[in-house]
């Protein structure tokens, strides 16, 4: 998606014309005043567009949890996890990568991995697709590049590894992953060790060089950086130090400057807006998040899992995980740079949440659930948006 067509849509140009024009943070003096809360939902009342969902594709027969979706070509790829833990655990665990025809739906590629896919996204530049296996600890990269009858795999072991040791033991690995135009590869750190000894700012997302079966890693901006809040209170500091426990998944895109690049934090209700992209330091925003519907019985913060940019002429496709299915909608009705969210069911040990797809208002950080009619979806998770002339995002 173009930046003239994301500027179309008013709230998301704010939210990056915000951190487009600060001065970039990293220079800046950290304020350590606590950050204040985001204006109460109820002084805002964000639109959310109904959307008409339809089957795409059910899981095949042994798939289960389907996750992240891409598409390369007339193909659409999704990784069924198939209860894999998100450490690989239990031994002899596997996932299991499906390509469908477009058109029909039809299965007509597949691949089998050890562990748990986490990642998934099309690199259209090198006719590939890119793959993170184990978000938690263990984490591991392959390749895909598809041919007519047959298929390259590359497996790349990660320097230096995205785990690290501190006082609560080894934590860590990576999770989704965005492509720039030139090519540029940005992977979030998923489970960052938040007990290292001494100042502990480990990388919230990485960008990615692959040489040989060696897939280097280089921190792009830190978990604990400081960055101009977006949708600050009245009075409230200007500034805040991030504290990404959870990032999850990122979008970069097209912009000056090397685009934009939108990561979100699932367990921090938080959005980094991170532009500035080719400068030696980025800057960072930060959109700190609350829901529509305040309910003193219901959780006050969401818990996103994906995150895309959609609208205009074009289809949204939709993973439930907990069905199995995926589900597609048109959206011409949908205004373009629309910032579509999934909030999926939580499961133990997880925050609360409530299970939706949504929308998010970039200027209050507000999350709005959408109207998806007679389809109810029991958990939403991977999302990805298809233009007219196939353009992705």
């Amino acid at each position: 998606m173009s930046l003239r067509t994301m500027r179309t849509a008013i709230g998301v140009a704010a939210a990056v014309a915000v951190t487009a024009v600060a001065v970039p943070v990293a220079s800046a003096a950290v304020d350590t005043t606590p950050a204040a809360k985001p204006a109460p939902a109820k002084a805002h009342k964000p639109g959310a567009p109904a959307l008409k969902l339809r089957l795409f594709a059910a899981a095949p027969a042994g798939y289960k949890n389907p996750d992240d979706l891409t598409r390369l070509g007339d193909t659409l790829y999704v990784a069924y996890q198939n209860n894999a833990g998100p450490d690989g655990s239990p031994a002899g665990s596997k996932s299991d990568v499906v390509g469908f025809d477009l058109r029909s739906g039809k299965v007509v590629r597949h691949w089998v991995f050890p562990g748990r896919v986490d990642g998934l996204t099309a690199d259209p530049r090198h006719g590939r697709l890119l793959v993170t296996v184990n978000e938690d600890l263990n984490s591991t990269f392959y390749t895909i590049t598809p041919k007519a009858k047959s298929a390259t795999v590359v497996h790349y072991h990660y320097t230096p590894s995205p785990a690290q040791k501190g006082s609560d033991g080894v934590n860590g690995g990576t999770d989704a992953i965005s492509v720039a135009a030139d090519g540029t590869i940005y992977v979030a750190h998923s489970n960052p060790d938040v007990s290292l000894p001494g100042a502990n700012n480990t990388a919230a997302t990485f960008t990615l060089t692959l040489h040989g079966t060696t897939a280097k890693l280089t921190p792009l901006y830190g978990v604990n950086d400081t960055a101009r809040v977006i949708n600050r209170a009245k009075g409230a500091p200007a500034t805040e130090k991030l504290g990404l426990t959870d990032p999850d998944s990122n979008r970069w895109i097209q912009g000056p400057r090397g685009g934009v690049l939108l990561q979100d934090a699932q367990a921090d209700s938080k959005l980094v807006v991170v532009t500035g992209l080719k400068a030696k330091k980025p800057s960072l925003g930060v959109l700190n998040l609350v829901n529509a519907k305040v309910d003193p019985k219901a959780p006050a913060t969401p818990q996103l899992d994906d995150i895309v940019l959609a609208g205009g002429k074009g289809v949204l496709f939709v993973v439930d995980s907990q069905a199995g299915k995926i589900y597609e909608a048109k959206t011409e009705g949908v205004r373009p740079g629309t910032l579509f969210a999934s909030q999926p069911a939580p499961k133990a040990g997880d925050l609360p949440n409530v299970a939706a797809l949504s929308v998010i208002d970039p200027r209050t950080g507000v999350v709005t659930p959408v109207n998806t009619g007679s389809v109810k979806l029991a958990s939403p998770k991977g999302l990805l948006f298809v233009g007219p002339f196939g353009n992705e995002s």
